[in-house]
């Protein structure tokens, strides 16, 4: 990165069991290819839950999102389409290898138990494809742990945070303020502390949104 380039908040509130948000995910990083050195993102993950109602031990993929969308061929044909979507992007979704539907406060928890940004892009990073690609059961303590480990290197720590109930209620209370301010589906992207973009939109919205942050920056420089 350039020591010319402008630091440049982007929050993105998100569910890691979110394949739409995973898909935001990627689409996004293809824009800032795109943008270059003209920013330094800081790029800081926000904690969603799609299915909060989902016990701890989970449920069965299929079943739950069956009932969600009201019909087997309903899903698979959301299924189909987003497969297409992934392929497009870079993400080979295995949605039929899901074991289960997953409560996700634990994985907000632990991403947010992680001291820098970058280690928390990584860890959900490490997540999303641990879902959709690998078929990973994400309601599995030691399967967490595998998948975390590379991270967090530390059990104990990893351990704590899985006790830790003051930490997640601070997850639940940082999802009830974005509900609280009109939030209800995600990828949700903040862009520059200014704009919101809603949803996982090609990459040309995200670069256009940015360059439109970047220009009135320069206009109110040039006016002070």
């Amino acid at each position: 990165m350039s020591t010319n380039s402008e630091p440049f908040s982007i929050d993105i509130v998100s569910d890691v069991a979110c394949p739409w948000c995973y898909v935001g995910k990627k689409k996004l990083e293809l824009a800032l290819q795109t943008v270059g050195t003209k920013i330094d993102p800081q790029v800081r993950w926000r904690p969603f839950q799609l299915s909060p109602e989902i016990p701890e031990e989970g449920i069965n993929y299929k079943e739950h999102l069956t009932q969600k969308f009201g019909s087997l061929d309903r899903l698979v044909g959301a299924w189909q389409r987003l497969t297409e979507i992934g392929k497009s992007v870079g993400i080979p979704f295995q949605f039929e290898a899901i074991p289960k539907a997953t409560n996700t406060l634990i994985l907000h928890a632990l991403v947010a138990g992680l001291s820098t940004l970058e280690e928390q892009a990584k860890l959900v990073d490490l997540f999303f494809s641990a879902n959709f690609t690998e078929g990973k059961d994400l309601t599995d303590k030691e399967t967490i742990w595998k998948v975390a480990e590379p991270l967090y290197k530390d059990r104990a720590k990893f351990d704590a945070i899985f006790a830790d109930p003051e930490l997640k209620e601070h997850i639940r209370q940082e999802i009830s303020y974005y509900h609280q301010n009109g939030i209800s589906g995600v990828p949700y992207f903040i862009i520059g502390g200014k704009y919101a973009v809603s949803g996982a939109q090609d990459p040309s919205v995200f670069v256009e949104v940015i360059e439109t942050v970047l220009k009135e920056r320069e206009s109110e420089k040039q006016s002070q």
